[in-house]
Formats: C-alpha cells, structure tokens, sequence
C-alpha cells in the first residue's frame, strides 16, 4: 500500500526534514526522536517527489525576491521550511505549524493549523 494511503483521516505525517531538524537539535540523539515517533503513532514520509523539490525552490525563490524587495533584516529562512512547506502543499496534507507567517507567504492555498 502506497505511504499516502496509510496517512489519511487526520494521522500526523512528518516530512524527512523535520527528522532531521529534530535530531540535530542539541541533547537530543537519533534514538530519542525514533521512540517518540514511534510511541506517538506519528508517520515519517521519507522520501520527497521531484515535485515536492521543484515546489520547494519555487517558493524559496518567491520567498528571496519578497525580502530583498523588502529589505526584510527578520531571521532568515532554510530551504527546509520549504520542503516541509512544499511537502504539504503537493500531499494537500494540512499543516500543523507555530510560523503560519512564512507558510502563507509561501503556501497562500495550503491548509495551515496553528496552535
């Protein structure tokens, strides 16, 4: 059964990049992320369509145009704010998100959930 199969009816589904930001993240290990999604059910889609990379820099090239037009000096942005922006939109998952701002901007169809 194809992964977006599995990952419907309200189920969390984590792009790959997030994994990745979680483990980078200081005093958290590989392992400690991996027992969280798996206690909590949460679903990882590992692997990103050639869609969802072109989506990606075409929002993050929007995205450069708006701050340079606007000489935006606010936190910068990383090309995967993007792909997990961009992994939504292509899936028409929602997206659970506190930066609704950014994903807007970039996603202005995209269904957003804030909390």
């Amino acid at each position: 059964m194809p992964w977006n199969r599995r990952f419907i009816g309200g189920t969390l589904v984590a792009a790959a990049p997030v994994i990745a930001e979680l483990i980078a993240a200081p005093g958290r290990s590989e392992a400690f992320v991996d027992s969280f999604f798996e206690e909590t059910g949460i679903g990882v889609d590992w692997e990103l369509t050639a869609q969802v990379w072109r989506v990606a820099g075409r929002a993050f090239q929007g995205y450069a145009e708006r701050r340079g037009k606007h000489r935006d000096r606010g936190a910068r942005r990383i090309l995967a704010d993007f792909l997990i922006g961009a992994h939504a939109f292509t899936n028409r998952f929602r997206l659970l998100t506190l930066d609704d701002g950014l994903y807007r901007a970039a996603f202005p169809t995209l269904s957003i959930e804030t909390f």
